[in-house]
C-alpha cells in the first residue's frame, strides 16, 4: 500500500476510531512510511465572515506602498534556513522543571501577575526599527532606562529575544530590564543565563 501510494503520488482519505471517536484522515506515503493526517469534517469548517460579521475585508485595509515595501524588506532581511530542531516546547520544559523542583522539595514561586497595559505602539515605527535592526546586523544601541520602565514583561521579553539575550525565558520583568541595559532591582541574577549568581 505504501509503495503504491508513493509511486502514484496520491493520498487516500479514510476514517478510523481512536479513543471512542471517529476521525477523518488523509493516508499518505512519506519517506517509506504510511502516515495519517487528521482532517476536519465538513461541518467543522466555518466561514470566518459568518462567525465574525465585522471582520474587515482585505479591500478595507489601506496599506501604503512604503509600508508594504518595509514589510517586504523585513521579511527578506529576517529570512533564514528553517531548522525544526532549533525549536522546542518551552512550556513542556517549564512544567517538567516545576515537577522536578516539587519532587526534590524546592519551593516553587508563583508566576508574576500579568502586567498592566501600557503605551500604544506605532506599528509603522516598530516595523521601520525592525528593518533597521535587521539591516544593521551587529550590536544595536541599548534602549534607554526610561523607555524600558514603561514596557510590560511581554514587551521586554520580545526585545530580549530580538537582541538574542540567553536565559530570557526564566527572567523576571526586572531581570529582563536589567539585561536590556536598564536598572532592575539588583536581584543578583546572571543575565547571561537567567539563573541566580
Amino acid at each position: 500500500m505504501e509503495q503504491a501510494l508513493a509511486t502514484s503520488d496520491r493520498a487516500g482519505v479514510a476514517t478510523f476510531v481512536m479513543r471512542a471517536r471517529e476521525y477523518l484522515v488523509a493516508l499518505k506515503s512519506e519517506d517509506g512510511i504510511l502516515t495519517l493526517h487528521t482532517l476536519h469534517w465538513a461541518d467543522e469548517i466555518r466561514d470566518p465572515r459568518e462567525e465574525v460579521p465585522d471582520l474587515p475585508a482585505a479591500s478595507d485595509t489601506k496599506t501604503s506602498a512604503k509600508e508594504t515595501k518595509m514589510a517586504e524588506q523585513l521579511i527578506s532581511a529576517l529570512g533564514t534556513h528553517w531548522d525544526p530542531g532549533e525549536f522546542h516546547d518551552t512550556y513542556q520544559e517549564k512544567v517538567a522543571a516545576l515537577v522536578e523542583a516539587k519532587r526534590s522539595g524546592e519551593t516553587v514561586e508563583k508566576a508574576e501577575p500579568p502586567a498592566e497595559a501600557t503605551n500604544v505602539v506605532d506599528l509603522t515605527e516598530a516595523l521601520r526599527a525592525s528593518v533597521e535592526r535587521a539591516r544593521g546586523g551587529g550590536k544595536r544601541a541599548r534602549p534607554q532606562k526610561a523607555a524600558l520602565e514603561s514596557l510590560t514583561k511581554a514587551e521586554l521579553y520580545e526585545k530580549a529575544a530580538s537582541e538574542g539575550i540567553p536565559g530570557r525565558s526564566g527572567m523576571t520583568r526586572d531581570e529582563l530590564r536589567e539585561a536590556l541595559g536598564g536598572t532592575g532591582t539588583g536581584s543578583g541574577t546572571d543575565t547571561g543565563t537567567g539563573k541566580a549568581a
